[in-house]
């Protein structure tokens, strides 16, 4: 994926994203082309091999975008809880539902999982908690904080957004979860 600061390049590649966006909601993302992405964005296909090396890196790029400003926000409002940081975590991916939605109706799922264990440390940066987690508690808790968030989306968000950030909170401090989850 092009990660350069030519504006040419960068407009080309929103270009590209905003095309696959706009083509996820008419069809299933296995049945779109490479063809479609660029005809759409009146682009050349030699301009998406520039900058892409496959459709998997469009959802990537736009992860990356979503996760920069997801962490934008918690740095700004200066985060200071657990229960704070999950609840600006469910209502920034509700914002985004259409999103989400099409990641879950196209079972890609795995992309969004994959990009939320990536920038977990950065999140922890941000919130300015030097721990050191190994590599499978970060697994750990991105993949549960993902699958939350897909059972959540597929229940209708049922559940009020406070209610889910206190849930993980009472999750990641197992001691007093699984206390309540006895009584």
């Amino acid at each position: 994926m092009y990660t350069g600061n030519n504006p040419s390049a960068i407009r080309s590649q929103k270009w590209i994203r905003d095309s696959l966006l706009q083509l996820l909601k008419e069809k299933p993302y296995k049945k779109i082309s490479i063809k479609e992405i660029t005809e759409q964005g009146d682009l050349a296909r030699q301009t998406f091999y520039k900058l892409f090396n496959s459709k998997e890196e469009i959802l990537e790029y736009h992860l990356d975008h979503l996760f920069h400003e997801y962490l934008v926000e918690i740095q700004s409002l200066e985060v200071a809880t657990t229960t704070e940081l999950a609840r600006l975590y469910f209502l920034f991916f509700h914002n985004n539902e259409n999103f989400i939605h099409q990641l879950i109706e196209n079972d890609l799922i795995n992309i969004l999982n994959q990009k939320f264990h990536f920038y977990l440390s950065e999140i922890h940066n941000v919130l300015k908690h030097n721990q050191s987690h190994s590599d499978y508690a970060t697994a750990f808790i991105s993949s549960g904080l993902v699958g939350m968030l897909v059972y959540w989306f597929k229940h209708n968000k049922t559940m009020p957004i406070e209610q889910l950030a206190l849930l993980v909170s009472d999750i990641l401090n197992a001691d007093d979860f699984i206390e309540k989850s006895n009584s």
